[in-house]
């Protein structure tokens, strides 16, 4: 019996440092990839040398950037989106945002990309989950292999004519997010 015990006590030590090395490699993956700019969207100067990165989490809608193996750009926002429903309004006082962005795999292995990665924040400094109103091109959720890409869109359902920030934060295993002034 008592081999037992020791041979349970030691397979439970195994586990909990094999959960406590995925962990702390979380952490220490998601402290060496902050967010850069890299460029901007629809412009004759789109990319940047790598010697001129931004290092900031804060930017705006057409930049380019790069983000834990992905590159990320807010191609449009369409303030006051009509979804062509009309049994699906936003409520009173309230106006739906669609937004449409580009993920792009940068990295060596498959990324996930998922609508519930965006959050938006208004005025108040209130910052919600996306609404349930579909699009013709939802972003929805899925994996990108290594170069594969996926464009989308994402509604949000805010205050009218709030100053707006979307934030992005695509890993669970870290609390860095970006933060897009809309």
């Amino acid at each position: 019996m008592e081999k037992n015990t020791k041979k349970k006590s030691n397979i439970i030590k195994i586990i909990i440092g094999l959960i406590l090395i995925v962990i702390i490699g979380g952490a220490i993956a998601s402290k060496s990839s902050d967010p850069k700019k890299v460029g901007e969207s629809n412009s004759s100067t789109s990319s940047k040398h790598s010697s001129e990165k931004d290092e900031k989490t804060e930017f705006k809608a057409g930049d380019v950037i790069s983000f834990e193996g992905r590159e990320l750009v807010v191609e449009s926002v369409e303030r006051n989106y009509k979804t062509g429903n009309e049994f699906i309004k936003p409520k009173d006082g309230k106006e739906y945002v669609k937004v449409n962005v580009k993920i792009e795999n940068k990295s060596s292995e498959k990324l996930s990309y998922n609508t519930f990665d965006f959050k938006m924040e208004d005025t108040n400094g209130a910052i919600e989950s996306p609404t349930f109103v579909s699009t013709a091109n939802d972003l929805s959720s899925g994996e990108l292999a290594k170069g594969g890409k996926k464009i989308g869109s994402v509604v949000f359902e805010v205050p009218a004519n709030s100053k707006l920030k979307m934030h992005y934060q695509p890993s669970f295993w870290s609390n860095k997010d970006v933060i897009i002034n809309m």
